[in-house]
């Protein structure tokens, strides 16, 4: 009895020396230093399991007001190793209008805006907006920022681009949005989506791991994007799927983060898309 006891109070102080931490594969990296101890991975993931059970479900607007003030802090590997893949995909935006679909906290609004597009970012939480003017204040860049809830309807102009990243993931049916983006296009104009990859949904993860968060996800495969895609009367011109770079992860290791073993599998998917 006594034994079990310790290795129950083992896993309870695993669970909470991993908050802060963000992304699956950190806590899954950080409890199995602290669980060496226990030594088995059946064990382990008893605790992964402990530790999603602790997590408690509220509405998409209530997790992104929480998680406005920490979105960047949570989630510095992923977003570094994704924006990577999808900058150099937009090519050269300077003096393009630009619609940023979901803008979050403005790191693509902010990026884009400083190489000379003309940016519209929308989102429909006022905390993340809050941030993301706080944020483009301090890099002086001009965004047109607007409080938009996508599933209302859809912002208003013609764009050279159109940014959605992840976004598409708390939609359950994306072939509307994707047809909305499609007449909002300017003719040739191009579209970058990224969602988190199938097979990242298929495992318990909470969407705001760092403050036991979760919020209603959906998943859809690939060819349920390229089926909509399709639909929409767009042309997808290139598909990612979207790992840790080798540079993320040697500079999570100065970290103290060992993301080595879940470098190896895509964590994203994006895509590419043109309207004819």
């Amino acid at each position: 009895w006594m034994e079990k006891s310790a290795r129950l109070r083992n896993l309870l102080i695993a669970v909470k020396l991993s908050e802060g931490l963000n992304f699956s594969a950190t806590f899954r990296s950080e409890a199995e230093e602290k669980f060496k101890v226990v030594g088995t991975y059946k064990t382990f993931i008893k605790v992964q399991d402990l530790s999603f059970k602790m997590v408690k479900t509220v509405s998409i607007k209530d997790a992104y007001k929480h998680w406005a003030s920490r979105y960047e802090e949570d989630l510095p590997y992923l977003f570094e190793s994704e924006s990577e893949k999808i900058i150099p995909l937009l090519g050269n935006v300077k003096g393009k209008t630009v619609l940023d679909l979901g803008c979050g906290t403005g790191r693509y609004s902010i990026a884009l805006a400083k190489k000379g597009a003309i940016v519209t970012a929308v989102d429909f939480s006022k905390e993340m907006l809050a941030v993301a003017k706080k944020n483009a204040k301090k890099a002086n860049v001009k965004i047109n920022f607007k409080q938009f809830d996508l599933k209302k309807g859809f912002p208003k102009g013609d764009f050279d681009v159109i940014l959605s990243i992840l976004v598409f993931g708390h939609f359950k049916n994306i072939e509307p949005i994707l047809k909305k983006i499609a007449k909002a296009l300017k003719v040739k104009g191009i579209c970058i989506i990224s969602t988190f990859h199938p097979q990242k949904q298929g495992g318990k993860f909470a969407l705001v791991q760092s403050l036991r968060l979760d919020a209603r996800k959906y998943t859809q495969t690939k060819k349920q994007y390229l089926d909509a895609i399709k639909k929409a009367g767009l042309l997808l011109e290139k598909t990612l799927e979207i790992k840790f770079s080798k540079k993320v992860v040697l500079k999570a290791k100065k970290d103290g983060v060992n993301l080595e073993p879940y470098s190896h599998k895509p964590f994203l998917m994006a895509f590419k898309i043109r309207k004819k």
